[in-house]
């Protein structure tokens, strides 16, 4: 799995209306999937911020294991032997026994296959250039693309987490209209835009160089670890949004005399 692979957390058990989502018929509500889904969605509902969540919203621990193992396996195996092809065949070999796994289970295979890619192509880009920092080269590539995505979204002025918080209540735009949602969503979208910049900044100086232990410590820790934070951040502004929101909706009407007295 690569760095920035967003994994689909556990579903929760409260309803629509229980949640606070509003309730769409047919297509008017989109399942946002994903850690960046799974943070929306329970900022959104209220949902008291918990360890157990952001750990499922990151994957669970086996998405944690498929996410820091490959990269652990090739670093490990690269420091004993400095042979960047025979390390890169380890993790190939873990990919598919995870895939392996999943099949005799008779689980949901879309995790283990998409990480999988990812590894794959990492391990092909390896054995052709026969350079171990080019085991780290995709993930470049997703965090660059996420970074362009993340800044055009805060440019035009549509951060990318109010699109996922507008497709999980069925209305696209509606949270432009409430400042302090909007305001939220900002600052989340900018959040995780560090996080890909940040680690472009770090790493990329470390590839050309050719510093392949660093480069691959680097990336263990501004991974899944750095991810996390950025989740549980990200889910503490929602909330604390959520239920301001809340309480002046809650807020008694406190009447006032007219002129006439009446």
């Amino acid at each position: 799995m690569t760095e920035s692979d967003p994994r689909e957390g556990a579903d929760s058990a409260e309803s629509p209306a229980e949640s606070g989502i509003p309730a769409e018929s047919g297509a008017g509500r989109l399942r946002v999937g994903g850690a960046l889904g799974r943070t929306v969605e329970a900022g959104l509902s209220g949902e008291a911020v918990s360890a157990s969540g952001v750990l499922a919203a990151i994957g669970g621990w086996r998405g944690v294991a498929e996410a820091l193992l490959p990269g652990v396996l090739f670093l490990a195996i690269f420091v004993w032997t400095r042979d960047p092809r025979l390390s890169a065949i380890a993790p190939a070999a873990l990919a598919v026994i995870a895939i392996a796994i999943r099949l005799l289970r008779k689980e949901p295979l879309t995790a283990a296959f998409s990480g999988a890619v990812g590894v794959a192509i990492c391990v092909g880009v390896t054995l052709i250039s026969g350079r171990g920092q080019d085991f780290f080269l995709p993930g470049f590539w997703i965090n660059g693309a996420w970074s362009v995505g993340l800044a055009i979204s805060l440019l035009v002025g549509w951060p990318l987490l109010g699109f996922a918080a507008g497709a999980l209540t069925g209305d696209l735009t509606g949270w432009r209209k409430q400042r302090p949602l909007r305001r939220a969503a900002t600052l989340c979208t900018l959040l995780w835009l560090a996080m890909f910049v940040l680690r472009l900044a770090v790493q990329l100086p470390l590839y050309a160089s050719a510093q392949v232990e660093a480069l691959g410590a680097a990336r263990l820790v501004m991974g899944t670890p750095l991810f996390a934070l950025v989740v549980l951040f990200s889910w503490l502004v929602l909330s604390r949004v959520t239920r301001a929101t809340q309480s002046s909706d809650e807020s008694p009407a406190v009447d006032t005399p007219s002129a006439s007295g009446q």
